[in-house]
């Protein structure tokens, strides 16, 4: 059975570089144009998008050791042990003033990241960075990043050039999925199904005011509106709303607002690769060719080829599928319809302004898209670009 007006099964994206960074180039030059790694940008990396989105796998594709330290690697290597998720730009207690250089937050990250100079003192620290940069690449992988208000403004605070690959995918399987992690892999909600939290979740964007109000302003938003679509997240985080993990178990789903922060605060030309997660899942060895072109502007090595192919996917848990765990149809209809408002409108309108603004993008041009407005257009002008 399809319940949404687009058949996007596959997955769904919707992040944006910011309207006010674009500059006036042609497309192609854009869009596969490889930029140079920043040695100073700290993180070099960051790995951002939905839970059980592929950010785990694609970690481990770029760090495990037999390609990490192969020695045709033209590429400086990851810590030896790199940490996934550490977390600090969306932590709770993370202090704005003390994430700048040298401050205790700026070195707690770097000692997460396995940063060289997390050790250093006051009086060699710029000398351990100008000695160590190009020595090494950081790497952080965090799927909370995404629709935290504070992360992109907490990262131009250490780095305006970090590259970043957000990974998206579609919102209501993401919550099904999501669901079953917490249920199998934590124990959470041992008596209530999927459908009782998301009929929860209804009830409370419908008796609401404030929610019901702040959803309006965002779904009214142009997808170019950038300051408005950010602004509107920014209110709808601010809601009690979000203070459950049962609501941002579905709310968390709103890619079009809660990307739109980074879309305004951090995202740059060239800096930025959005995949469709179930493209990724689906052909792994395709679309790891483009995030190495992204992210070192080179062809794979055999060992990134051979890792790539393996077929083994790093789950943190593996979800069964029980009934407990599967919406209904009643309310599956019920929130895809929802998020049909709220992401899936505009979305290729979106693709293409991002497109034009400088962002690779890998995993939309599947049939899984094809009843999207805008489908064939996107597609068509990528078509002419090669």
């Amino acid at each position: 059975m399809k319940f949404y007006k687009c058949s996007c099964c596959g997955a769904i994206i919707a992040t944006v570089i910011a309207a006010a960074l674009a500059l006036a180039l042609p497309v192609l030059s854009k869009e596969e144009d490889f930029m140079p790694n920043q040695p100073d940008a700290i993180p070099s990396f960051l790995i951002i998008g939905t839970a059980k989105g592929g950010t785990t796998d694609l970690f481990a594709q770029l760090t495990a050791g037999v390609v990490n330290l192969d020695p045709d690697r033209p590429d400086p290597p990851f810590p030896h042990k790199s940490v996934k998720e550490p977390g600090l730009l969306s932590h709770g207690a993370t202090v704005a003033a003390e994430m700048l250089p040298q401050k205790s937050h700026y070195m707690e990250y770097l000692r997460l990241l396995g940063h060289p100079c997390s050790d250093a003192t006051n009086g060699n620290f710029q000398e351990c960075l100008a000695a160590n940069a190009t020595k090494q690449f950081t790497l952080d992988a965090t799927p909370t990043y995404y629709f935290h208000v504070l992360a992109p403004l907490y990262l131009r605070q250490l780095s305006s050039l970090s590259k970043i690959i957000m990974m998206i995918r579609e919102p209501v399987q993401r919550a099904e999925v999501l669901y079953g992690h917490y249920v199998l892999a934590e124990g959470r909600w041992p008596d209530r199904s999927i459908d009782d939290l998301a009929n929860d979740f209804f009830k409370a964007i419908n008796t609401d005011n404030g929610v019901t109000a702040a959803l309006q302003r965002a779904a009214d938003c142009s997808s170019r509106d950038v300051f408005c679509l950010a602004n509107s997240w920014r209110d709808i985080n601010g809601l009690t709303l979000m203070d459950t993990l049962e609501n941002k178990l579905f709310a968390g789903g709103l890619y079009n607002y809660a990307l739109a922060v980074w879309r305004y605060h951090y995202f740059r030309p060239g800096r930025l690769l959005v995949m469709d997660s179930h493209a990724y899942f689906d052909r792994r060895v395709d679309a790891m060719d483009k995030v190495i072109r992204f992210l070192y502007g080179r062809p794979m090595l055999p060992s990134e080829q051979t890792l790539a192919a393996s077929g083994g996917v790093w789950r943190k848990v593996a979800v069964r599928a029980v009934p407990k765990l599967i919406l209904s149809a009643p309310v599956r209809q019920q929130l895809s319809e929802f998020y049909e408002q709220h992401v899936m409108r505009g979305l290729f309108q979106t693709l293409m302004d991002m497109r034009d603004e400088g962002a690779w993008m890998f995993g939309f041009n599947g049939e899984r898209w094809n009843e999207c407005p805008g489908f064939e257009e996107f597609n068509a002008a990528t078509k002419s670009m090669h």
